[in-house]
């Protein structure tokens, strides 16, 4: 057997274990996706244009994301055969965020974020609104509202909490629910005082000042 007919024949030999290697984790192009109950299954194009359906999305327990066609996918296929194949990481980098080190974030193609910064602060933006779905919601530090609050049911203000009120408008209105306080030591609105704030009248020609609120 002369050299090149050696070569040839290892060739022949190996190009099955070759084109197995190459199946072997293949970066392909979402094109479609699809549920069977709970399982997420995606339609790709690999290399060559050659179109694999039904490839099971595996993810990390607790995270879970659909991603537009045109997203990017990792293909496993198991012994290198494309019929047992399995889609890892999907991203896609049109809609990806640019973060600093030791940042984290969760987003989406409408640019909706959680971005956890390395500087100990933490973003949330939503294009429309936040919804928490919650029997209580429980802060230890103070919370800061720069837009119109809703009140929709009963406000309770703790016997130990202080209660101040300071107003811009000419008027304020609550059109739902009640607020209720153990007790109203001091509340000023509109530099009124709530607890000494009195007026001066006059009975039978005497002059005198109410007693203050009851």
């Amino acid at each position: 057997m002369t050299r090149n007919q050696l070569i040839r024949s290892i060739s022949a030999f190996t190009a099955p274990i070759a084109r197995r290697i190459k199946m072997l984790v293949q970066r392909s192009v979402l094109t479609r996706v699809k549920y069977e109950s709970k399982v997420r299954l995606l339609q790709v194009k690999v290399p060559g244009g050659q179109e694999l359906a039904d490839i099971e999305h595996l993810e990390p327990f607790g995270f879970t994301s659909h991603a537009p066609a045109g997203a990017e996918c990792l293909v496993l296929a198991f012994g290198g055969n494309g019929s047992h194949s399995v889609g890892l990481q999907v991203g896609d980098r049109r809609y990806r965020m640019l973060i600093e080190e030791g940042d984290v974030a969760i987003y989406n193609q409408n640019a909706d974020y959680l971005h956890l910064k390395n500087d100990g602060t933490a973003t949330l933006k939503s294009s429309t609104k936040v919804i928490v779905e919650s029997p209580a919601v429980e802060m230890t530090g103070t919370l800061k509202v720069a837009g119109a609050t809703t009140l929709e049911s009963t406000l309770n203000v703790a016997l130990a909490a202080t209660l101040s009120t300071s107003m811009t408008t000419p008027s304020a209105t609550i059109t739902a629910g009640t607020i209720t306080t153990a007790v109203i030591t001091s509340l000023t609105v509109n530099g009124i005082a709530f607890d000494t704030h009195a007026h001066s009248y006059t009975d039978n020609g005497n002059p005198l000042v109410s007693g203050g609120p009851q």
